[in-house]
């Protein structure tokens, strides 16, 4: 990377921590921001998300549409995407037949809706995409954000992950029992060192590298850990740099063990000095946003030095943040404290 990319925003919503309760818990509505009028109409994902990209978009110091609009663009990722409102539409037509189609349901089961919500709400005319490619999909939308930055096509990226889940999406999806399911969402701004520092901005961490891997459903942990290979060379650190890892695992023996080996192979005897965090034990399995989730917990931490839950300071300024999408593909992250001189 030639540019250097920093978080200068950060806002999520979800269920409040717990590790009890129901299987999966939903936002409280009380939560949610009251869309503007002409987006009162929005679908679940869409509230969600907008409330999310509204708190980040303020924790940033980023106020109405500014003079480079064309500058700053969006980037969405979602594991599940629009399927729920997809499912409430057909259920009617099915019902009631298809003259009795909802069209207000209708105009959100398009995939890039809560995209377009968020740019009218913003002004934003920048570049925009909607990756709906698992769980891992938050990851890919900050890897993304940071491609259109280097590329030159973007000083600023809003990048947002959300799932808005419903009984029935869970029922049909056949999720395997054990980890608690939360819906959530969360959104990063992140921009070039020039654009915050020459306005000023609070700057919490640098994306120093990430790495994007897939793979067969058989080799996961392989795939990871070439994902991870593929941030620390992106950052041009060696893994002996990393003092945390915020993993992705959620209880399911499977997956955590792809994990495990992955995080083993990549950081070789490393591994097991390393400090885990799994932030799933707490706020559940959330799908694409807990990528989002994990970099925005790593962030507040590489600002303050130190957990916010413990207080306990941080071993180094980096930091690797991982994600599994469960169908073959991984994503690793690589964060950095930043320098305030």
């Amino acid at each position: 990377m030639s540019r250097t990319f920093v978080i200068t925003g950060l806002g999520a919503v979800h269920p409040s921590p717990s590790d009890a309760g129901s299987p999966w818990e939903r936002i409280p509505d009380a939560a949610l921001v009251k869309p503007p009028a002409q987006l009162r109409h929005m679908d679940r994902l869409g509230r969600i998300t907008l409330t999310a990209t509204t708190l980040a978009w303020e924790d940033a110091g980023l106020g109405a549409a500014s003079d480079d609009a064309l500058q700053t663009g969006i980037a969405f990722g979602s594991g599940y995407g629009c399927l729920p409102t997809n499912e409430e539409y057909l259920e009617s037509i099915l019902e009631r037949g298809g003259r009795y189609g909802n069209p207000v349901v209708f105009q959100n089961t398009v995939t890039n809706a809560a995209t377009g919500a968020i740019s009218m709400v913003h002004g934003l005319r920048g570049p925009t995409a909607t990756l709906c490619s698992g769980w891992a999909a938050g990851l890919e939308a900050l890897r993304f954000g940071c491609q259109q930055i280097e590329d030159g096509q973007a000083e600023r990226m809003v990048v947002c992950s959300a799932d808005s889940l419903q009984p029935g999406l869970l029922a049909r999806l056949g999720l395997p029992t054990g980890p608690r399911v939360s819906e959530a969402a969360c959104a990063l701004v992140v921009e070039s060192q020039t654009s915050a520092r020459g306005r000023g901005a609070h700057r919490y961490a640098e994306v120093a590298g990430s790495g994007h891997r897939g793979g067969s459903l058989t080799e996961q942990a392989r795939t990871l850990a070439r994902a991870v290979k593929d941030a620390l060379h992106a950052a041009g650190i060696a893994p002996g740099h990393v003092g945390t890892v915020f993993t992705c695992e959620n209880t399911r023996k499977e997956f955590d063990g792809w994990e495990h080996r992955g995080l083993h192979e990549a950081l070789g005897a490393h591994a097991g000095r390393v400090e885990l965090v799994g932030i799933k034990e707490t706020l559940g399995e959330s799908f694409s946003a807990a990528g989002t989730l994990a970099v925005m917990q790593a962030a507040r931490a590489l600002d303050m030095g130190r957990f916010a839950d413990t207080g306990r300071p941080l071993s180094s300024d980096w930091v690797l943040v991982t994600a599994l999408g469960g169908e073959g593909s991984a994503l690793a992250v690589v964060l950095r404290r930043c320098s305030h001189a």
